[in-house]
């Protein structure tokens, strides 16, 4: 267990009020709970009426306080605070900033080496349905009080905090406990009290390899049921394992549940709802990264109803050993040869687009490629245009040149997609396709054709196509890692990047792009990193090759080490990275944008309200990036008391973008 979430008991600290802690003027000197409320006694209080002092939990909700944008009026702190514990710990928990120590509880509740489990969560049960109960000493009760989960008030037993008790919630007790229960029902009904001196260790290596799965976890049992030997301590990984691999897997479609997993395997290959290669993608990425986030895609939805997969933690893995012993990372391979899609046929978009579209008389760029917001005639390619299209006509493989027409098609593809012109483009690309299925070039290419069309999903799936044909296509990689970012599957995303600086770490554009999945995910410690990296190769390409490209993608990169050291609030710092950023291209909207903020977050209010000021006269901005300018311009100007400016600030914004939600709140906590 993890020193920071060793669990102790609470009974003592959680017996003083809140008003005589004597941590209180510290915690609030500590977390400058002053500077973020009116009342910040009052806002210590709330967060004491959720934690009842836990220490670990009262720091991570401080924590949250500080880091909250905006400032806390008197009578909102009781909302404000319920928002936070709702939506950073107790709402999918597992994956928020108390996880690990809530996981610990969760860990020793179930799987207690000195107490029954199910006496544990009985009397839990019991404490949660009276809320205040007088228990007699027993090795349950003292469990329970060792682990924090309850405390000790006049010799009657609570739950120790409100986080605990709506995490570790009633009908989460009662689901335990059918679980639990029914692990003692299988121990009977199968004998094997009778067949194991250790039934439940037995039964606990049973369900590894099933993970309780009804089908599999009954016929395992039976075969261990009908065996005539009888099973010693120590012995039961052994013979669990030998069963599976010799009744399960081995021959598997003439073995026991051949039924069962023809079943999964013709939902894979013949499925009559989702595309089979799609399916057959998505179960490879989860075999090769264990976890996958969660995302609601038609292909994820499939796997999920056919078992094969299962959501854990807001992630999908594979549902058990035995599926994945069979359908194994080698068959997935070969199925995905066989499965490789037909090319694309382009079909009008209907969505709506995931960023605002940019003209191209606009010099504001939002990333070191604007195929994120699909420029219609000078999409700048993530690898930029040249870059990646060069691949084809001029740094291509001969192995792969299957023909002179093929090149020529190739050719006339990347001309029409420089000009703009993706629906032709990719017809091109196609006609290459029918020739050879294998020039994975023209899936890549074909893949950011589909960008420009804002196709994302068909984007994916080209880009797949071409590191299926060939694994070390780092181009296809990393369109793979765009489309995933414009998904807003930012953990896949970041994987895809992954690949690509695996096969080639020295182009600082895959280091750039992973940087903004970081970011987008709040990882800013490894976003610094990767994005430092990305700065110390284009300075080096800088020192032999002053292309202007160079010098924006410097700006672009800059921008970005600036935006997460802002997430980190190192203002100093990140005012630095701006202002290089700025040095390389002065009318970057990001940078300037930033430095402003930067500005205001060393509180030089002045400085920051000219620099606002400045992008408002001096930059072409579209009406989105007006409003938001004048939205950071009030914000300036409240904070510098000038709040009659602040407020015209606020109404022009509004103007340009009604119903600008953040405009809307800072004007009326600007008025109070």
């Amino acid at each position: 267990m993890s020193e920071n979430f060793s669990i102790k008991p609470l009974g003592e600290v959680d017996q003083k009020p809140a008003h005589i802690r004597p941590f209180s003027r510290s915690t609030i000197k500590l977390f400058k709970l002053d500077e973020k409320a009116s009342r910040p006694d009052i806002l210590l209080d709330e967060v004491l009426s959720w934690t009842s002092a836990q220490p670990f939990l009262t720091q991570r909700l401080c924590q949250l306080l500080t880091q909250l944008q905006g400032f806390i009026l008197a009578g909102d702190e009781a909302s404000t605070v319920k928002q936070l514990v709702q939506t950073h710990l107790i709402d999918h928990w597992e994956t928020q900033v108390a996880s690990e120590h809530l996981k610990a509880i969760r860990h020793e509740l179930l799987k207690n080496q000195k107490c029954d489990p199910f006496s544990l969560l009985q009397l839990y049960e019991q404490i949660l349905q009276e809320e205040k109960i007088l228990v007699p000493d027993s090795p349950a009760k003292a469990e329970l009080l060792n682990l924090g989960l309850v405390v000790q008030q006049e010799n009657k037993l609570k739950v120790s905090n409100r986080i605990y008790q709506s995490v570790f919630h009633l009908s989460w007790v009662n689901q335990e406990l059918i679980r639990l229960d029914f692990s003692r029902n299988r121990i009977k009904f199968f004998k094997l009290d009778e067949k194991a001196s250790r039934p439940y260790v037995l039964l606990e290596e049973v369900l590894l390899w099933t993970n309780g799965q009804p089908f599999l976890t009954q016929k395992l049992c039976q075969l261990l049921s009908d065996s005539q030997d009888f099973i010693l301590a120590g012995e039961e990984d052994a013979r669990v394992k030998q069963l599976v691999q010799t009744h399960f897997i081995e021959y598997w479609e003439v073995r026991l549940v051949s039924e069962h997993l023809d079943t999964i395997r013709d939902g894979l290959l013949r499925n009559k709802q989702c595309n089979s290669f799609s399916l057959l993608q998505l179960y490879q990425q989860v075999l090769q990264q264990e976890k996958v986030p969660v995302n609601n895609s038609p292909a994820q939805r499939e796997l999920l109803s056919l078992g094969l997969l299962m959501q854990q933690e807001n992630q999908l893995k594979v549902s058990n050993r035995i599926y994945q012993s069979i359908f194994h990372l080698s068959w997935v391979n070969q199925e995905l040869e066989k499965h490789l899609p037909p090319p694309s046929v382009t079909t009008r978009n209907t969505q709506k687009p995931l960023v605002q579209t940019v003209t191209p008389s606009q010099k504001v760029k939002q990333t070191i490629s604007n195929s994120r917001n699909a420029v219609p005639k000078n999409i700048w390619i993530l690898l930029g245009i040249v870059g990646l299209l060069v691949v084809g006509f001029g740094v291509v493989r001969s192995n792969f040149v299957k023909s002179l027409e093929v090149q020529i098609l190739f050719k006339q593809g990347n001309q029409l997609f420089n000009q703009g012109k993706y629906k032709e483009a990719i017809a091109k690309y196609n006609e290459i396709l029918s020739i050879d299925k294998n020039y994975y070039q023209a899936w890549t290419n074909q893949g950011y054709a589909l960008a420009g069309l804002q196709e994302y999903s068909q984007m994916l799936e080209s880009c797949s196509a071409a590191t299926v044909v060939d694994s070390k296509a780092v181009y296809g990689w990393n369109c793979q890692g765009e489309a995933l970012y414009n998904l807003k599957r930012y953990d896949e995303a970041i994987a895809a990047f992954d690949k690509a600086i695996a096969i080639d770490s020295k182009d600082p554009v895959f280091w750039i792009n992973k940087t903004e999945s970081l970011l987008a995910l709040r990882q800013t410690d490894q976003a610094l990193i990767t994005i430092n990296k990305a700065i110390k190769l284009l300075e080096k390409s800088s020192e032999v090759d002053k292309k202007e490209a160079i010098k924006r993608d410097l700006s672009v990169t800059y921008s970005h080490k600036g935006k997460a050291l802002l997430r980190e609030q190192k203002y100093k710092e990140a005012l630095e990275a701006y202002n290089q950023s700025l040095t390389y291209d002065p009318n970057y909207f990001a940078a300037q944008r930033g430095r402003g903020i930067a500005l205001q977050g060393l509180r030089r209010y002045d400085e920051a309200i000219a620099q606002f000021d400045r992008m408002l006269k001096e930059l072409k901005l579209v009406d989105a990036q007006k409003a938001e300018i004048l939205y950071y311009l009030g914000f300036t100007q409240c904070k510098r008391s000038k709040v009659q400016e602040a407020l015209t600030a606020f109404d022009e914004a509004l103007k340009l973008k009604p119903n600008y939600l953040s405009a809307e709140q800072a004007k009326m906590n600007c008025t109070q």
